[in-house]
């Protein structure tokens, strides 16, 4: 492991992961945060005058790690927040029913296959602790691009945008009828 090679793994694997967990949360996670500083906290180590190369290097496998892990946690918590979102789908019937692009079987099939494949990865990443750690991250990729595609064959503000408006509507209608209701009563009163 070299600095340039932690640097390539920067830019290709921990900067698109970062970007797409802050984009869709709007937020940067404390643990993304404290993963982050301790790469920082490594990483300045190779320009301590005092450290000998051994140190460097060690530090240096260190910053690479804990870049992994943080990697690694942002496609978990975006995996997270997908899930959220795509529970809301699951539970609300209107949304499953008049805002999906595809059958509500299809959506709960994709679903499926979306957790079971979260679930895989997981116990790949169990099981490529300190051995092959990429395999797991190519597997969350995975799971968070499956997401996404389903969650973008929604129209979740179309729905709600209507529910909003019948709402509104089934107000209104009550409130003229209450409205004509106490005058036409209150007219019929007068002559009794």
């Amino acid at each position: 492991m070299d600095i340039e090679q932690l640097f390539e793994f920067y830019k290709k694997e921990f900067i698109p992961a970062y970007s797409d967990l802050v984009g869709y949360i709007g937020d940067t996670p404390q643990q993304v945060l404290i993963e982050l500083e301790n790469v920082l906290s490594h990483l300045s180590q190779l320009f301590n005058l005092e450290a000998t190369p051994k140190e460097k290097s060690v530090n240096l496998q260190k910053a690479n790690d804990h870049l992994f892990r943080v990697t690694l946690d942002c496609y978990k918590l975006l995996w997270i927040s997908l899930l959220d979102q795509l529970k809301m789908i699951e539970g609300d019937d209107s949304v499953r029913k008049l805002g999906l692009n595809i059958s509500e079987a299809e959506f709960t099939m994709k679903l499926q296959k979306i957790k079971k494949l979260a679930q895989e990865a997981r116990n790949i990443e169990m099981k490529a602790v300190g051995i092959s750690p990429m395999s797991s991250l190519d597997k969350y990729k995975e799971v968070v691009k499956n997401s996404y595609e389903l969650i973008d064959n929604i129209k979740i503000s179309e729905i709600k945008s209507l529910k909003r408006f019948i709402s509104t509507k089934e107000f209104l209608i009550g409130l003229v009828i209450g409205v004509f209701g106490g005058l036409i009563s209150g007219y019929l009163l007068l002559f009794i």
